[in-house]
């Protein structure tokens, strides 16, 4: 790499602080040029001298908090999953709220969608998380270990969303016979109505009821379609 290229991606350029003249004596730009890479070591040293002061940024530096916490890291573990281990030994003194919980099993999901659900009574709680958020199994059951109280167990649901659609549809005839006392030649009209109905619903029946349309000596004619579909868990059909 040329001098000039060098100046123009480094941080630390000393000529840049003088007259633009002294550039031209090749011996003063040759000292110079060199002193600007050494200073620009060192910058490039202490910045990462103090990312390792911080868990967030630490890189070879996770060995000492690992030292300090006796932790055993594992041949395949990463940066991120070294530093959650090391965050959640370092809040050891938090009380075990439901939040705290919470924030706790989302440190191990990629899209913190962590739920709590509680059932005091029977002494246990869930965790509910969407499948495929998680990314450090035994990190997580670790860490739910360490915190939750003793007398406590614990379910690990991950929920997957499903979508699926059934159509129930059928033909509905309800007809009443009434006498009445009229005129000969009297008749009633055919009757027609269509129901249309659109939702979710649990559960969905049929029924079919097969009658003479004929009632009597006059001619009586009903049609009445019930459409039902949507998204359901059951669909029964009873025929009478």
């Amino acid at each position: 790499m040329s001098d000039d290229i060098w100046l123009r991606k480094s941080k630390i350029d000393i000529l840049r602080y003088l007259p633009y003249k002294l550039q031209k004596d090749y011996k003063f730009y040759t000292v110079n040029t060199a002193e600007s890479r050494e200073h620009e070591n060192i910058r490039l040293i202490l910045n990462d001298l103090l990312d390792q002061l911080f868990i967030d940024t630490a890189t070879w530096g996770l060995d000492y908090f690992e030292e300090f916490l006796n932790i055993i890291p594992k041949a395949n573990d990463d940066y991120q999953t070294r530093r959650t281990r090391i965050k959640i030994l370092l809040n050891a003194h938090d009380v075990s709220t439901k939040k705290f919980m919470t924030d706790l099993t989302n440190r191990f999901l990629n899209d913190n969608s962590s739920e709590l659900i509680e059932h005091n009574e029977s002494y246990y709680f869930d965790i509910c998380f969407n499948n495929g958020s998680l990314f450090d199994w035994e990190g997580l059951r670790e860490a739910i270990k360490l915190y939750k109280p003793a007398h406590l167990g614990v379910k690990y649901f991950a929920l997957q969303n499903t979508q699926s659609s059934v159509f129930v549809y059928g033909l509905i005839n309800i007809a009443e016979q009434i006498e009445v006392e009229a005129e000969a030649g009297y008749s009633i009209d055919p009757v027609e109505a269509s129901f249309f109905v659109a939702g979710a619903i649990n559960i969905a029946e049929q029924t079919e009821l097969n009658f003479d349309t004929s009632i009597g000596e006059r001619n009586l004619s009903l049609d009445g379609k019930t459409i039902f579909y949507g998204i359901t868990n059951d669909a029964n059909t009873i025929e009478i």
